[in-house]
């Protein structure tokens, strides 16, 4: 008896023991909580680009010349390319997000909120997909967004949620 007895022990001291160490470590793991930021505005958000590198692309950028740049490897192959827009880099900075390209339409980008605590800046989004019945564009396509917020020296978290399908059946 006093063998189960001691084993019980153990292995509630284990178990005790396996508490305590997932709580320390939990709680090194940032929070992806803060306030809401408002002074945030959509610069462009369209659904195709021929943006040379491959996969989804998640930048900051802080820089006019970076900026420059980027306008115009999203707008690779376009005949004029659109209008660079002015924005104030001493005040503002820019957050390019672009998914992988896509065999069809009706793919997006959605759910943006950008949050903001003492260190960190999190940018939260979700991929949105057409549902099975939703009509779609025959065509490659590769969704961007360019967001312009307030210039900050926090570390972006670009934090992407679990993927939403649309529903077209919905009237």
């Amino acid at each position: 008896m006093r063998f189960k007895q001691r084993s019980y022990m153990k292995f509630l001291a284990m178990i005790l023991m396996m508490i305590v160490i997932m709580g320390l470590a939990c709680s090194q793991i940032p929070g992806y909580e803060g306030v809401v930021m408002d002074d945030v505005k959509e610069i462009k958000s369209e659904y195709y680009s021929n943006y040379p590198e491959k996969g989804e692309i998640t930048k900051r950028i802080t820089e006019k010349e970076v900026f420059e740049m980027e306008w115009k490897m999203v707008h690779q192959g376009m005949k004029p390319i659109p209008e660079l827009p002015g924005i104030n880099f001493d005040e503002r900075e820019l957050i390019l997000l672009m998914l992988d390209s896509k065999s069809s339409g009706g793919y997006g980008i959605d759910n943006l909120k950008l949050q903001t605590n003492e260190n960190q800046l999190f940018v939260h989004y979700v991929e949105s997909h057409p549902g099975s019945g939703c009509l779609t564009t025959q065509a490659i396509t590769r969704p961007y967004k360019f967001i312009s917020i307030p210039k900050s020296d926090k570390e972006v978290i670009f934090l992407k949620g679990d993927t939403v399908v649309n529903d077209c059946n919905e009237l």
